[in-house]
């Protein structure tokens, strides 16, 4: 049977072909064309694998049609990783001569000329492969369907938490400054100011709310800070619970919504206080109407960060223009690389057996 979650693995494949290091990495080599029809081709099967996934159990041939695609994503994932290595060791090589040993032992390479080839063909190889996978979903008449829609039971999420180590973060200061920027303006609307931060999974909103939320000259402003992991379907009840547990400290689960309503507005009342909500996937405008209102209770110059990775949301949401992050630059992503590949000493970092 296919892996579940597939859809997930599609994802980050799409993720990978979206980043700037594999961007200028294509462009080097020439494959252009063929990364831009395996986009395409991918992004036509995503729409449809959430339903394929759920109706596999009652279908042998969809189960199959799964396991071959899981099989090709995986293939794809590895090519990716191998351009984006290529790209990166030549930056490192470029940028930090004095490591160049080091660096070619680490990624092991052959001959490079030798390398490129190889992985153009396994381009056009996997590019083939989905491209009949792609053909062959039609016979299933499956139904599409959006992630970010469908508030699926089956998405495991990882909950956040404000701290953040600065020194981890790298190649987002510019965001930082323009949101901050924001964050500090005056108004003079009496309507809640949210501030939204939108791009795709695994480019870093959330680390770049926590840079953001953990500046001084942020915390100066705000008498109050709260962060908060929004639920999934964006349930009020609980996300009210965790607001007040956010500002207090408290839990407050065993309060009723009247009660739970009453006990928020106590707390921002005529406060200046500002409120991250991370990872906000429903785009029910009705829940949010709810707490925008409970929420305008606080002092007028409070403001709200949403981070997303829908653009509705963020349309629907937000007050303030839309922050689209992108992919980190190639001088970014080579630093980020060497940062988490060697120690402080210039050593490869190897990871440790269980």
């Amino acid at each position: 049977m296919a892996e579940s979650l597939l859809s997930g693995i599609a994802e980050g494949v799409l993720v990978k072909i979206a980043s700037l290091v594999l961007q200028e990495a294509v462009a080097i080599y020439g494959v252009e064309n063929q990364i831009s029809e395996l986009r395409e081709t991918l992004t036509a099967i995503n729409a449809v694998l959430l339903d394929a996934e759920e109706q596999q159990a009652k279908n042998h041939c969809l189960q199959v049609w799964l396991d071959r695609l899981r099989d090709v994503l995986y293939d794809a994932e590895d090519v990716l990783d191998e351009f984006g290595c290529e790209a990166l060791r030549k930056q490192v090589i470029s940028r930090h001569g004095g490591v160049k040993e080091k660096v070619c032992r680490f990624f092991s390479l052959s001959n490079p000329l030798v390398l490129r080839a190889k992985l153009s063909d396994k381009i056009k190889e996997i590019r083939g492969r989905l491209s009949r996978i792609s053909t062959e979903k039609d016979q299933f008449d499956l139904t599409m369907r959006s992630a970010d829609n469908d508030v699926a039971q089956t998405r495991s999420r990882e909950m956040t938490y404000s701290f953040v180590n600065k020194l981890d973060v790298i190649g987002r200061d510019i965001d930082k400054q323009k949101i901050i920027e924001m964050l500090l303006q005056s108004t003079n609307d009496k309507n809640l100011s949210v501030i939204p931060i939108v791009g795709i999974g695994g480019l870093g909103k959330t680390a770049l709310a926590k840079l953001i939320y953990n500046d001084d000259s942020v915390k100066e402003q705000f008498e109050l800070q709260m962060w908060v992991f929004v639920p999934q379907d964006f349930d009020l009840k609980k996300t009210i619970e965790e607001i007040i547990k956010a500002a207090t400290g408290q839990s407050s689960s065993n309060l009723n919504i009247q009660q739970l309503q009453t006990h928020l507005l106590g707390i921002i009342k005529d406060k200046k206080y500002l409120l991250v909500l991370d990872d906000v996937w429903s785009n029910g405008p009705n829940r949010w109407q709810e707490l925008r209102d409970l929420l305008s209770n606080g002092a007028s110059e409070s403001k709200v960060i949403v981070t997303t990775r829908n653009l509705e949301v963020a349309s629907m949401m937000g007050t303030f223009p839309t922050h689209n992050l992108e992919g980190l630059s190639l001088k970014d992503s080579t630093a980020l690389f060497i940062k988490w590949a060697f120690d402080e000493k210039g050593k490869a970092i190897t990871p440790q057996s269980p």
